[in-house]
């Protein structure tokens, strides 16, 4: 799934945790995104780059975990 650019990142998976369908298809994109047999840590640079976005979709997908819908 992509956004709109000009939206920030966590608006959007916010936006998106609403809608049933769209939240499973994102969580599924997300554990597959995270799945760090596809990540490439050839060099530091590469490694600090991996682990922030890890960290991002780890709190992407806790906010499409939450039970409340704000």
């Amino acid at each position: 799934m992509t956004h709109d650019d000009y939206v920030p990142y966590m608006e959007y998976v916010y936006a998106i945790r609403k809608n049933l369908i769209a939240r499973k298809v994102k969580m599924a994109d997300l554990k597959h995104n995270s799945d760090i047999n596809r990540i490439n840590i050839s060099d530091e640079s590469a490694r600090q780059k991996a682990e922030k976005r890890l960290t991002k979709y780890k709190m992407a997908q806790a906010i499409l975990q939450e039970d409340s819908f704000d």
